[in-house]
């Protein structure tokens, strides 16, 4: 059969301490032990490293036993291509297959039981270059450390998705005249392939990469109603109040219907517009334009501004500054 990076042969040894070290050296600190003698049978290391990732194919003839310890500064991706492995300690062994893998956190650990004709791709990424895609996806930094849940299912999309992206990325390291070797075009597709990852495999800010409404509690409405009364120098908007909590806009919004039966884009217009109407009664009208208030607070059409101040207020905003002059001016 065509291996995945068929062209970068790092191991072919029967020997189970040549492969323990030469996973190790991929992964970290690891444990490989066969179940039996290999007899005659060779294990097989396939592996190359770029800006971003590294990755292997790793295969072994008969059933082998495989624990790591995932560092604290990396991901680890495992894809099985042939035959089965339990993955887990005694409480909780979930069983990875032809499409379906796992991913292992930074800092966790990862024991295997292969089954025999075990084959199986292996994605190592530095947290920290992961962690800044997703701080650029979300336009600020992470609060938490990243963390995603381990199993991974191909069979459905996103995920599958994803696989089929790395399948051709993979097939396209394995060719020597392929764009990949032209390294912005490489960072660029890596670039890609962890962004759709983190579109892809649930995690802790997977409610704000993909606009998931989950239920937010009332604490953090009151938090957000709070930036919006004492913070009128921030000129907040909804998708900055959203990011500043943690939370997607739709959450922030399903959040305010159920506490306030209201929008934060509603409760957002109301403050403007009761700052704008402070202001406007006590400016003096040879100094101060209504729309020099309306852009102050925000309201950039003129028209709009003027027919909603008067549907809150009765009357409208020229009315309201005119209101200062007295009957000697």
């Amino acid at each position: 059969m065509d291996r995945p990076l068929g062209n970068y042969p790092l191991l072919v040894s029967e020997d189970p301490d040549e492969m323990e070290a030469s996973l190790a050296g991929l992964v970290g600190d690891c444990r490989f032990r066969p179940h039996s003698p290999p007899e005659g049978a060779a294990g097989r290391v396939h592996a190359r490293r770029t800006k971003n990732f590294t990755v292997a194919y790793v295969e072994y003839p008969i059933a082998a036993g495989f624990r790591v310890e995932c560092p604290r500064r990396r991901f680890l991706i495992a894809i099985p291509v042939a035959g089965r492995a339990t993955v887990g300690g005694a409480r909780r062994k979930p069983h990875i297959r032809e499409r379906r893998g796992c991913v292992v956190n930074p800092g966790t650990t990862m024991e295997v039981r292969w089954t025999q004709e075990f084959a199986q791709l292996l994605v190592v990424v530095d947290r920290g270059v992961l962690e800044t895609r997703l701080s650029a996806m979300l336009g600020r930094a992470l609060p938490q450390p990243l963390r995603f849940e381990e199993v991974l299912n191909f069979a459905r999309q996103p995920a599958k998705g994803w696989h089929d992206a790395l399948s051709a990325y993979l097939g396209s390291l394995d060719d020597t005249d392929s764009a990949l070797e032209i390294d912005v075009v490489a960072d660029s597709v890596e670039q890609g392939l962890m962004t759709t990852f983190l579109a892809s495999q649930q995690h802790n800010y997977w409610d704000v990469v993909t606009g998931e409404a989950k239920l937010v509690s009332s604490r953090t409405i009151r938090e957000a109603i709070r930036m919006i009364d004492e913070q009128e120098h921030r000129n907040h908007s909804v998708p900055s109040l959203a990011r500043e909590l943690g939370v997607s806009v739709r959450a922030l919004e399903k959040g305010f219907r159920r506490h306030l039966a209201t929008t934060p884009n509603a409760y957002l217009r109301d403050v403007r517009l009761q700052r704008a109407h402070a202001d406007l009664s006590s400016a003096e009208p040879d100094v101060v334009t209504v729309a020099q208030v309306a852009q102050r607070h925000g309201f950039f059409h003129f028209g709009r501004f003027a027919a909603t101040y008067r549907d809150r207020f009765g009357e409208a905003p020229s009315h309201t500054l005119r209101r200062l002059i007295g009957p000697f001016h």
